[in-house]
């Protein structure tokens, strides 16, 4: 468990400096959005009430407060979140690539080391984990920061602060990261996390066989997906004889069976055909 830790940490620390980064963009990008809006506002209310003589009650019924509400589903308030997703679906990718990159390949010290190989395989999914949470968790975070800076510029009588959790509940991304019931969070990632394991088989697939191993890794991955979505088809064939949450726990179930299958292929390629 201790030498597992240790792969977590060095799989950890080899993305810091670009999560980092990653983690600094989003901030910028978002409080820029928020500074931008929320100057365009206080100028709309400055023409409307003092140039033309509005009355505030009548500028608040054309217009309604100033929140976060108005600012969070704008494209450059989520954009910083899409491309934060891409650059780790990216590195979900490279985080096996980068081992065999190289005059002198890491994957030989890898598996050199003298534990279980499939625990390369956790800690890098570990590691996945990690930077996904660690993302909701700042995004979470500087939600207040961001708002702060809408109160400096918006005056009191023309805005209205949102709690954190009304703004986790008006931002989208966030609503469906962090789902009101317990429930449907362990569903929606225990998808992502079947989604990471498939992907992380398939890389391996095809670093055991190299060229076929191309063509057999799109094959598996196409399998697992058709399995995964068979409760749908069936579905349109039996013309709607489930119901939607019956034919929810069906795909989680299948999920979780492509899963178990896809770990214990992983192993078996790792100890019997990875190729290095």
């Amino acid at each position: 468990m201790k030498l597992f830790g240790k792969l977590v940490n060095f799989e950890f620390r080899r993305f810091l400096p670009i999560y980092i980064t990653l983690l600094a963009v989003v901030f910028l990008i978002q409080a820029a959005s928020v500074v931008f809006h929320a100057f365009v506002m206080k100028s709309d209310i400055t023409e409307s009430v003092v140039k033309y003589g509005m009355s505030k009650e009548q500028f608040l019924y054309d217009n309604g407060l100033v929140s976060m509400v108005n600012i969070l589903p704008g494209f450059m308030f989520t954009m910083p979140i899409v491309i934060a997703a891409v650059t780790i679906f990216i590195y979900i990718l490279f985080i096996w690539y980068r081992d065999w990159l190289g005059k002198n390949t890491f994957i030989y010290r890898l598996l050199m080391l003298p534990v279980k190989r499939i625990q390369l395989f956790f800690s890098k999914g570990a590691a996945i984990l990690i930077f996904v949470f660690g993302l909701i968790a700042y995004q979470i975070a500087i939600l207040p920061v961001l708002q702060l800076i809408l109160k400096m510029i918006i005056p009191v009588d023309y805005r209205q602060d949102l709690t954190a959790q009304g703004m986790i509940r008006s931002f989208y991304y966030l609503k469906l990261l962090l789902p009101e019931h317990f429930i449907d969070f362990i569903i929606n990632y225990s998808f992502g996390i079947s989604f990471v394991i498939l992907l992380f088989t398939m890389i391996l697939i095809e670093r055991s066989y190299r060229f076929r191993g191309i063509i057999m890794a799109a094959f598996y991955g196409i399998g697992a997906l058709i399995l995964v979505f068979s409760p749908y088809i069936l579905q349109v064939i039996l013309e709607g004889y489930f119901y939607e949450n019956e034919l929810l726990w069906m795909q989680f179930a299948i999920a979780i069976i492509v899963s178990i299958i896809s770990i214990f292929f992983s192993n078996h390629l790792l100890n019997r055909k990875i190729r290095v």
